[in-house]
């Protein structure tokens, strides 16, 4: 993907809380692309987005060729490449609802060879998941949605700062606010697998995404392998799913595993034969033919409907530790930090829905964003799922 010169907006392929994703057109070439899209205001997560892609050269991470405000300087565009193949999750969908072990096997090596990318440029992706890998044109699944990752050197590499991400996908770690880096997205790499082979998040017993965090964070236990995985799938997953950050393993081991080493000699990381796997699947045309790409489930709505204090009340519930002397009213203390004005939005965060790079899109679970030190926020983001910064969240100083 080159240098974008003058282009054209074409239709809006996806929203988030504060982003628009469109497909665009590249007025000289011809070449079709995606702009995601935020008010210059809101331009902060997107420019630190592109710098992490700025950093990054690899086929298994979506390219960013760049970014521009508008003329009337009231827009800051961000450039993507466009994946017709549109997101993992989209990819479950079309097999039925799972995806036959070949294919994972398949599409995690290439998870994995980004994921090597990143971590040897000292980066952690932070918010690993079906919707956040794009499929390329050529078939190659690439990593995208870079809006939670940080420099793994920040903070005391990882250490005490703000967790973010999907907690289904949280490592124990990241969930009890300790540290979030490389080995959280080994551990996140695991819920994938099991996300392609059930067409679920992990946990799919908690309907609320919080429960599920505080369940990941004290439980003592990983998510449960599917049954018909191979032995070697399984053994993959546990390798991955080790509730000790220290003793999981690294992208690069992962690569020799049978489970991913096998697929790479039956089919080795080639453009045409990545294109059969997805041969059935009608790529679009014309800009026209992108809404075939939209997705608009509505997974984990019923958690978004929490008001903060049940959050919050949930996370300390069945705690092994006394609780925090939180204050729990609503009425006194809780401070509205929204970017909208407009008379009729709604005090409860909304879904995260969005598609990036042509078919990444948001996963409508909400965010919680844990601040170690005083602060608890429960907040809709629209990053990953989405690629956008908060929309509305409520935050309230507790300590």
């Amino acid at each position: 993907m080159g240098a974008i010169g003058e282009w054209q907006r074409g239709p809006v392929i996806g929203r988030g809380a504060t982003a628009t994703v469109s497909i665009a057109t590249d007025r000289r070439t011809g070449e079709l692309f995606a702009v995601k899209s935020v008010d210059v205001s809101r331009a902060g997560e997107l420019r630190r987005e592109q710098s992490v892609l700025s950093a990054l050269s690899s086929p298994f991470v979506v390219p960013c060729a760049g970014s521009d405000v508008s003329a009337d300087g009231m827009r800051y565009d961000l450039f993507l490449e466009y994946a017709p193949g549109g997101s993992l999750a989209d990819e479950i969908k079309r097999c039925g609802g799972r995806c036959e072990e070949p294919l994972i096997r398949s599409r995690v090596g290439d998870v994995l060879r980004g994921l090597a990318h990143v971590h040897a440029a000292g980066i952690a992706h932070c918010d690993i998941k079906g919707r956040n890998v794009l499929v390329g044109a050529d078939g190659r699944a690439m990593l995208a949605d870079f809006g939670c990752a940080r420099w793994t050197a920040e903070d005391g590499c990882c250490n005490a700062v703000t967790i973010r991400g999907t907690p289904m996908f949280l490592a124990p770690e990241a969930a009890r606010g300790e540290e979030q880096g490389k080995a959280a997205d080994i551990w996140a790499v695991g819920c994938t697998v099991i996300e392609m082979a059930t067409g679920a998040a992990p946990w799919p017993r908690f309907a609320d995404p919080v429960a599920a965090l505080h369940h990941v964070a004290r439980s003592g236990e990983i998510p449960e392998s599917p049954a018909w995985l191979s032995d070697e799938g399984r053994d993959f997953l546990a390798r991955c799913l080790v509730r000790d950050p220290t003793e999981r393993w690294t992208a690069e081991q992962l690569l020799d595993h049978p489970f991913v080493a096998a697929a790479a000699v039956a089919s080795p990381s080639n453009p045409t034969s990545k294109a059969a796997q997805i041969g059935q699947r009608v790529s679009p045309k014309s800009v026209l033919d992108e809404r075939v790409w939209e997705d608009t489930s509505t997974d984990f709505d019923t958690a978004v409907a929490l008001a903060p204090a049940d959050r919050l009340r949930a996370l300390s519930a069945g705690a092994s530790v006394p609780p925090p002397d939180w204050t729990w009213s609503v009425d006194g203390g809780w401070i509205s930090v929204c970017g909208r004005t407009d008379d009729d939005h709604d005090a409860t965060p909304s879904p995260r829905h969005g598609v990036v790079g042509g078919g990444e899109e948001a996963a409508a679970a909400p965010e919680l964003v844990i601040i170690p030190g005083g602060d608890e926020r429960a907040a809709a983001d629209d990053h990953g799922d989405g690629g956008a910064s908060s929309h509305c969240s409520w935050l309230r100083r507790v300590g």
